[in-house]
């Protein structure tokens, strides 16, 4: 069968964004956060019906350039905020929502060590070790477990050093609560700026 230079064009596009998303896909996936794991899972489906609404579009050509261009953008957007967006949103916010948690308890032992040193200090240790997988690639882990073994070779509370590791755990409380749960924020920035009014005038004249 011969195609068209639409067709082919949408041949040749289809086959691009596949690539396209499999390396980005690649990238994520060799990613050590946890706060982003599975995100390529959420990558890869969405370059995969991203490619299924391109396919789809060769069954309604030919088309207005204008009518192509505006069902490529929506065909992005509507697979990226039901493929990566959301689900990516949610799982962000669930995984900051209980490293808070997590956090809190720890800066309670930190708060009480100066009270009752030995005790709050394995209590903060058990802590620790059972939500290392929450703290495990954030800056804050590093800091904790210098604090501890540094505890343990004293056998008391250096004030300098507890003072430090207390104010930075309250402090990156306040980062965690407060930074973006979205899976790529400057996109969110950039879409907000590229005139979706505009194109979405043009979507409802495309249906209308």
């Amino acid at each position: 069968m011969c195609l068209n230079n639409e067709q082919l064009s949408l041949v040749l596009a289809v086959l691009f964004s596949a690539l396209f998303f499999t390396a980005i896909a690649l990238k994520k996936r060799k990613s050590t956060s946890k706060r982003y794991s599975k995100l390529w899972v959420l990558i890869a489906f969405d370059g995969l019906f991203f490619s299924i609404g391109l396919v789809a579009l060769l069954v309604v050509l030919p088309q207005p350039l204008l009518n192509i261009f505006t069902w490529v953008v929506y065909d992005f957007l509507t697979t990226y905020v039901l493929c990566v967006e959301v689900p990516a949103y949610l799982r962000i916010a669930n995984f900051d929502e209980n490293l808070g948690k997590v956090l809190k308890g720890l800066r309670e032992e930190l708060i009480l060590m100066p009270f009752s040193f030995g005790v709050h200090l394995q209590q903060l240790k058990t802590k620790r070790s059972e939500c290392i997988s929450y703290l495990d690639g954030e800056n804050l882990n590093k800091l904790l477990e210098d604090f501890i073994s540094l505890s343990d070779k004293l056998g008391n509370l250096n004030e300098k050093v507890w003072s430090l590791t207390l104010n930075e755990t309250s402090s990156f409380i306040d980062e965690v609560e407060k930074r973006s749960k979205h899976p790529f924020p400057k996109l969110i920035d950039i879409l907000a700026l590229s005139g979706l009014s505009l194109l979405l005038a043009q979507f409802l004249k495309f249906f209308g």
